[in-house]
């Protein structure tokens, strides 16, 4: 060969190696899911529909668990583990963790690792400044308390309520809440109970009944915890109405738990079947024919947590500082994202809360509004 033939073909090399190198690459986008339960199944739903479509900017989503299955979940130094293990995996952004504790927990990983970190259920307030990288999805145990409060007060007339709250962030903040918000408003709290998954929660109802009968009790704590207070109330013939923060609305634990007790419980949701948009109407038979179970409001969380990350892929791009910067766009430089949850944005144009009360009827939950009073 030549010496001007070995320049044409060093030339040529260079070329097509530069060519290559700016190819987009052809490796997924992987969205970490941080979650126990029965739930990553829905994200496939998710990805399924994107992948149809084309994909992310023409890469497979793939939604991938943490390494750690079936790991105790109430300990806070499984949800650093579990964080750690997902990040490992090469993700652009995560899905989870379950609650406001664990989410908590690893906001430091995701924040140290430069990693979105989208929380579908958490509603601490603390999560907005856990590190600059953790997005909670739903409204803050504030924004629920206010909520609460205001249904006590305006659609149950109440005027003396007793709260009973689990001992942890969850149940401190939203008690926290619904105290600030009853507060002046000539609701007087009778009681404020303290529990933690050990205690008699029969003898404490007793306790708290015993002298006045208030006219609401209000929960902030978890389906089965919920069930029980409920349960014992009927079996002593206590007339109070129980309303029940979020944490509660898990089927069908709440409604096994509250036995006879369970007709007529209140419980907050985000989100719940039955409306009429169409997107909604989808995401509900995609879950009864491919799930095989009712859908609930975690389902509908969880899916428009994955799905507004795989928007902000196709819009920006997968480094992480860019996603993470469309996120805290929406609702002030960019349009709010539209979910099946409603409008989804982070800023001070984030919407009004995503927030209904449901009732139990006939072992599930529907919205209180379209139930007579």
């Amino acid at each position: 060969m030549s010496p001007s033939s070995r320049r044409r073909a060093v030339a040529a090399l260079a070329l097509v190696a530069g060519v290559a190198g700016c190819r987009p690459s052809r490796e997924p986008v992987r969205i970490g899911l941080v979650f126990p339960g029965d739930f990553s199944p829905v994200t496939s739903l998710v990805s399924d529909a994107v992948n149809a479509a084309g994909g992310v900017r023409g890469r497979r989503l793939v939604v991938v668990r943490d390494t750690l299955p079936g790991a105790d979940w109430v300990l806070a130094e499984t949800d650093i583990r579990r964080a750690r293990s997902v990040v490992a995996l090469g993700v652009t952004a995560v899905v989870g963790h379950a609650g406001s504790r664990g989410s908590l927990a690893a906001a430091q990983v995701y924040s140290e690792a430069r990693v979105v970190q989208v929380v579908p259920t958490g509603t601490s307030r603390l999560l907005v400044g856990a590190g600059g990288w953790t997005f909670p999805l739903p409204p803050n145990d504030s924004v629920e308390g206010h909520f609460i409060a205001s249904f006590v007060r305006e659609r149950l007339r109440a005027r003396t309520v007793v709260v009973f709250y689990v001992n942890d962030e969850y149940g401190i903040g939203l008690r926290d809440g619904v105290r600030a918000a009853l507060a002046g408003t000539g609701v007087r709290v009778l009681r404020e109970v303290r529990y933690d998954l050990r205690a008699d929660l029969a003898a404490l109802v007793d306790a708290a009944v015993r002298g006045r009968v208030p006219d609401a009790v209000v929960v902030a704590g978890r389906g089965g915890e919920t069930g029980a207070i409920a349960r014992r109330l009927h079996e002593q013939g206590v007339p109070s109405r129980v309303v029940a923060g979020d944490g509660s609305y898990v089927l069908p634990e709440l409604v096994t738990a509250a036995g006879p007790g369970a007709e007529g419980i209140y419980v907050v949701a985000f989100w719940l079947p039955g409306a009429a948009d169409s997107a909604t109407r989808r995401l509900e038979a995609q879950v009864r024919e491919r799930l095989g179970r009712e859908p609930v409001a975690t389902d509908a969380l969880i899916f428009d947590a994955v799905r507004l990350l795989a928007a902000a892929v196709e819009a920006v791009g997968d480094r992480p500082q860019r996603i993470r910067r469309h996120l805290l766009e929406l609702g002030v430089s960019r349009p709010r994202f539209r979910g099946v949850t409603g409008e989804i944005g982070f800023g001070p144009g984030a919407g009004p809360p995503r927030l209904v009360m449901g009732v139990v009827r006939g072992g599930v939950v529907l919205p209180a509004d379209a139930v007579p009073r």
